[in-house]
């Protein structure tokens, strides 16, 4: 089982990590994918409990970092 610990220390990577993502495809055709990769396991090995959590964190992270809206 993924511990709440272990969730934060991969959304902290991921979010680290989102600066680049966000450079490296500007496109919002081109990012979506490349976040989805990162981030669905993130969501995929959260407990049931923490599933919204995750996703909440994930929604916060893009809106702060201006990622684009997918289209």
């Amino acid at each position: 089982m993924t511990t709440r610990a272990q969730l934060q220390k991969a959304l902290n990577r991921l979010e680290a990590y989102l600066p680049h993502l966000l450079d490296q495809f500007p496109e919002p055709e081109n990012f979506w994918p490349a976040f989805a990769g990162e981030a669905d396991p993130v969501l995929d090995g959260a407990p049931a409990h923490d599933h919204d959590w995750v996703a909440d964190r994930l929604e916060s992270m893009l809106r702060f970092h201006g990622a684009p809206s997918p289209r």
